[in-house]
């Protein structure tokens, strides 16, 4: 049988044997014989598409309209279908009765929106209502019939079904290719619409489980299947919809709730609540095993294996099954590496565990150690390190890693631990096993020099063994030498020599004092140190003792003030030395010293001193700082802070602006807790405050920026303030006359005003993390530069480019050039945190290319396309990658002398740009490419204009070859000529992403 896609019959020949879609409306008996065949072509789920997607694109303008079956308890409000709309839904329901509503099957090979539609027509048929999914009406389980039954509990298992599958399977594959109404070309169901539909049924799951748990717990229901019969096809005299619902196939109830229990139990294990989850995989299993012995399974479709899985994974023992030893590892690893032991050296044997998992336990334990994050037996870190390096010689792989050395550090225990390893697997060796534990036994001797391992070998006949003659005499010289005896005199410590006691100096003391506190990031260590030098006599301060110790002037202030002695010294150092550990990058590090610090300070504050209370303020403000740079240092992984908490006393920091005492925070922590509120998306907090704070005032203009973009998704005009700082940062001089400011100030105030918002404004930009901030900064850098440079051609394309001012006074004034640059380290940043950003990735691209790096244009381009393309798999769209990039790769080629590049990208073009395909083409007389790349080059070309002019162009140099090798690809290009538009457009599309990779090839990787 061939395609039913053949619409337009007339256009292709076509075989005696096809079928037309319409045809299964005229004789419905069509449809059984065709689904009885071993390999129907097409199948099930594809004729399912076909009549749904044909229903959806027919107009309802049928005279005959057909009515539900009457029945005056239902909705007034129930739709009129076409005649012709009916049939096709009801083939589609036949279809899937057919496949007995397998939901593996139909998940698998139906789009999601196919499947949204078929769910509803099937509520539709057998409840008469017309539902929008997810908003299913509520029905009462006594009382409703058993066709509304099946139709609802198949709905709800549906519903938690998606939400899994979507999880599973969240990066996509290649869609099935749709008609969607109003759009001639066929397409692909959008990621953003299924993302759509996801969101919306995750908001209703719960409905959806209880649902089904209230089936469960119902009693006395006999549940039915809708079968292939019960459906009853149209004629071209009904008058109304007539089903046969007593032609249902009756459900064995123990598979019907373990079908139920089984979805429920993986639904619960996706949202991670492990009682619910055990519960229902427990009633699964028992009543799987109590009807699995049936051969013909009617309803439940649950394989063992994954049930046993599921069980597995909730701890619900399986009769009869033995846990794998990775499965063993991996509980050993959760109870605290019980018997761990046990389970390397078994697994030495069979070699069943993935090695990386074996390798990921090393580190762990070696990293928890270090930590002190567990505590574990002494000796467990290398027996697990000898254990491994066994599994590595059996396997021949190549041995990475200090084990040599670890074992040489432990002396006589690591020889002892190691022989042990390796003695587990050597009564089960296999002859190739004994040979590689031999040469590798062979190499360590020869090659580690760790005393007393030749001597080990040698004494045990197991490993004596795996030597033959030439080797054991190698090894004996060798322990020969390990033996040799030393004299006495190196032995001994009492060469005959009179002691002479030396009197150390005490500025040698102080000096030794001196090194270590230098050193030493120890507080108990600094403390102790500090106790000793205090009863000594020095000639300058301890913070002169390190030139490098240098704190803010208003910490260096308070800590100066306070009274000469223990505190002074001991806040000074800890506070340079927490600096130290900010600039190793060591933020923990750094608050454990602060909070020591604070503590001290706290235990001197009942004193009454303010200045002590002042330092604890500060101290406290100081930790906060830390906290801040340590989490824009992880970003995007902002889980290893306690954002929250973060949030809260940012704001609290800020808030001791408007305080009556006198502690105020320094400047940079007040700009720091405003980037921070600013990436938090904290911007009602922002623009809630008082602008005579200057340092505060941009942030509060991008917050005010962002409010409304996310309000009125960026349909009008933002206020000016956020401009009118980027102009005063690049404008002209600013010894003009002030204008007055927001905050009512004039004159000299205001301009110290202005000058404190620029120099805010470039450090605010380098600590900016969040996305919809980063791209309101972007936007308006880039709308400054097009206006400023003021030239179509060279113009930067990016989003909310339309809601800045289109000119600015006096243009020629500012330096257009450190606002490029400006740009330009601004994306970088945020193309370092958010790397598939394709309107950045553009941007970068456009950047380039206005600034004549034309390579790196086409390498930032060409990661955009493969970003909106998920890999050139997808078609790539058109809101993201127009006309002007690919005229703009077009140009890059140009410039790069990349012309046969060129040419090909010219039928990229919506429609091709042949003057220009031609002029490329032509100026390819010396290509950049190899032969090679030729070819495939040409044989990305779908246009056969193009390919006609290369001919012509070809014949005229006499290029026999090139000529040879279009006449090929356009030959090809005619074969498939008589395919329909959507084969071609298919083929167009594989043609444009073998192009493209090859393109990425060239200047990405």
């Amino acid at each position: 049988m061939m395609d039913v896609d053949l619409l337009r019959p007339g256009t292709v020949p076509i075989s005696p044997d096809t079928i037309l879609w319409f045809e299964f409306l005229l004789n419905p008996s069509l449809l059984q014989q065709h689904l009885s065949k071993h390999f129907p072509d097409p199948s099930a789920t594809d004729l399912i598409i076909k009549f749904i997607t044909i229903s959806s694109e027919q107009k309802e303008n049928e005279v005959k309209v057909v009515d539900a079956e009457s029945n005056d308890t239902k909705p007034s409000t129930v739709n009129k279908w076409s005649h012709r709309n009916l049939a096709l839904k009801i083939l589609s329901l036949k279809i899937a009765a057919h496949l007995k509503w397998d939901l593996d099957i139909l998940e698998r090979k139906l789009p999601l929106t196919i499947q949204l539609t078929l769910l509803q027509d099937l509520l539709y048929i057998t409840s008469d209502l017309t539902v929008e999914i997810p908003a299913v009406p509520e029905f009462t389980l006594h009382s409703i019939s058993d066709q509304v039954l099946f139709t609802i509990v198949l709905y709800h298992r549906w519903h938690i079904r998606a939400i899994i599958y979507r999880a599973l399977n969240n990066k996509q594959s290649k869609q099935q290719f749709l008609h969607i109404p109003g759009i001639q070309e066929s397409t692909y169901v959008p990621p953003g619409v299924i993302d759509d539909i996801i969101r919306k049924l995750e908001a209703h799951a719960s409905n959806s489980v209880n649902v089904l748990n209230n089936v469960l717990e119902t009693k006395d229901i006999n549940p039915k299947m809708l079968s292939f019969d019960t459906f009853q096809m149209l004629t071209e005299d009904s008058t109304e919809i007539k089903q046969n619902w007593e032609n249902m196939h009756p459900i064995n109830i123990d598979e019907f709730k373990c079908q139920i229990h089984y979805d429920l139990a993986k639904f619960h294990l996706l949202k991670e609540e492990y009682q619910e989850a055990k519960r229902h995989i427990t009633q699964a299993k028992e009543l799987f095993y109590n009807f699995n012995n049936s051969e013909d399974k009617l309803y439940c479709r649950i394989q063992k294996e994954l049930l046993d899985g599921c069980c597995l994974a909730c701890e619900v023992p399986i009769q009869g099954i033995t846990s794998s030893l990775t499965q063993q590892l991996q509980a050993s690893i959760k109870d605290q590496y019980t018997n761990i032991l046990q389970i390397l050296q078994a697994d030495n044997i069979s070699r069943e565990i993935p090695q990386v998992y074996r390798d990921n336990l090393e580190l762990d334990v070696q990293g928890g150690s270090v930590n002190r994050k567990i505590v574990v037996a002494r000796d467990l870190l290398l027996q697990i390190q000898c254990l491994n390096l066994v599994r590595k010689i059996l396997d021949g792989s190549i041995i990475l890693g200090d084990y040599v050395v670890e074992i040489q550090a432990a002396g006589n225990k690591g020889i002892d631990v190691f022989f042990w390893a390796l003695g587990s697997v050597l009564e089960k060796a296999t002859t190739a096993d004994k040979k590689r534990i031999s040469r590798y036994l062979l190499y360590l001797v020869h090659t580690s020099n760790i005393i007393g391992f030749a001597s080990k070998i040698l004494g045990d006949p197991l490993y004596t063994a795996l030597f033959d003659e030439e080797e054991l005499v190698e090894i004996r010289k060798l322990a020969n030498d390990e033996e040799l005896e030393l004299p006495d005199l190196l032995l001994k410590n009492d060469w005959g020599v009179p002691l002479v006691t030396y009197t150390q100096s005490s500025k040698i003391e102080i000096f030794n004092l001196e090194q270590k506190l230098i050193q030493t990031y120890d507080t108990s260590e600094i403390h102790e140190i500090l106790i000793h030098l205090d009863g000594k006599h020095r000639m300058k301060p301890l913070w002169h003792v390190n030139s490098c110790w240098e704190l803010p002037i208003p910490l260096q202030s308070v800590v100066m003030s306070l009274p000469r002695g223990f505190l002074q010294d001991f806040s000074y150092i800890l506070l340079a030395k927490s600096r130290e550990l900010v600039m190793s990058k060591d933020f923990d590090g750094a608050i454990e010293i602060l909070n020591v610090l604070e503590k001290e300070a706290q235990q001197h504050s009942q004193s009454g001193n303010t200045l002590i209370f002042k330092l604890c303020k500060l101290v406290n403000w100081e930790c906060l700082l830390v906290e801040i740079w340590r989490c824009l240092h992880a970003w995007p992984a902002t889980n290893i802070c306690d954002t929250q908490s973060l949030v809260t006393r940012c704001k609290q920091c800020l808030g001791a602006l408007q305080a009556t005492d006198q502690v105020i925070p320094r400047q940079e922590i007040i700009e720091y807790c405003t980037v921070y509120l600013l990436n938090m998306a904290e911007w009602d907090y922002l623009t809630s405050l008082e602008k005579r704070w200057s340092y505060t005032e941009f942030a509060a203009a991008v917050s005010s920026v962002c409010q409304d973009i996310v309000k009125y998704k960026g349909g009008r005009k933002f206020p000016r303030e956020a401009w009118d700082m980027i102009l005063a940062a690049f404008g002209p001089s600013r010894d003009q006359p002030q204008k007055r400011s927001n905050s009512g100030n004039s004159g000299a105030n205001a301009g110290s005003a202005s000058r404190d918002v620029i120099a805010s404004i470039g450090g605010t930009l380098s600590r900016l993390r969040e996305p919809m901030v980063l791209t309101v900064v972007i936007s308006l850098l880039a709308r400054l530069r097009n206006v400023l440079r003021d030239e179509s051609s060279l113009e930067l394309h990016t989003q909310y480019l339309n809601l800045w001012p289109a000119g600015v006074p006096n243009a020629n004034s500012y330096n257009i050039r450190s606002i490029g640059e400006l740009l330009f380290q601004l994306l970088t940043q945020a193309l370092k945190y958010y790397p598939s950003n394709v309107p950045w990735l553009r941007l970068m691209g456009d950047l380039n290319f206005v600034l004549g790096y034309y390579e790196s244009a086409m390498k930032y381009y060409l990661e955009a396309i493969m970003v909106a393309s998920d890999l050139f798999s997808q078609p790539i769209p058109r809101l993201q990658i127009d006309d002007l990039v690919y005229r703009r790769m077009i140009k890059c080629c140009a410039h790069l002398q990349c012309y046969t590049q060129a040419a090909v990208l010219c039928q990229f073009l919506e429609e091709v740009d042949y003057t220009l395909a031609f002029k490329m083409a032509a100026s390819d007389q010396k290509s950049c490419a190899s032969a090679d790349a030729m070819d495939a080059y040409y044989h990305c070309i779908w246009d056969t204009t193009l390919l006609e002019y290369l001919i012509y162009l070809h014949t005229k140099r006499g290029e026999h070859h090139r000529k040879q090798l279009a006449i090929k690809v356009i030959g090809l290009l005619e074969l498939n000529s008589n395919n329909n538009e959507e084969i071609q457009r298919e083929a167009a599309n594989i043609r444009k992403a073998k192009f493209l990779r090859a393109l990425a090839k060239q200047y990405v990787y």
